[in-house]
């Protein structure tokens, strides 16, 4: 399941930058090695990143679909 891989990966980042003491006071949050803020795993709903994912793939369906009318005109 795509999501509780998002999850699991996350809370990897997040133990990861916790251990390395990557704390930014400014944003009050974790970042990983890149700088990118690492959301708390207990904030993280499966629910939520299913239903994101699942906007996602509509947008991008959209998206080909608006290209594939563009190429026949």
């Amino acid at each position: 399941m795509i999501a509780q891989s998002i999850k699991d990966r996350n809370y990897r980042a997040w133990k990861g930058a916790k251990w390395a003491n990557r704390w930014d006071p400014e944003c009050g949050c974790y970042l990983d090695h890149k700088g990118n803020i690492i959301v708390e795993p207990s904030s993280l709903i499966l629910e939520t990143l299913m239903e994101s994912l699942k906007q996602e793939d509509e947008q991008r369906e959209r998206e080909i679909h608006q290209i594939k009318l563009k190429k026949k005109s």
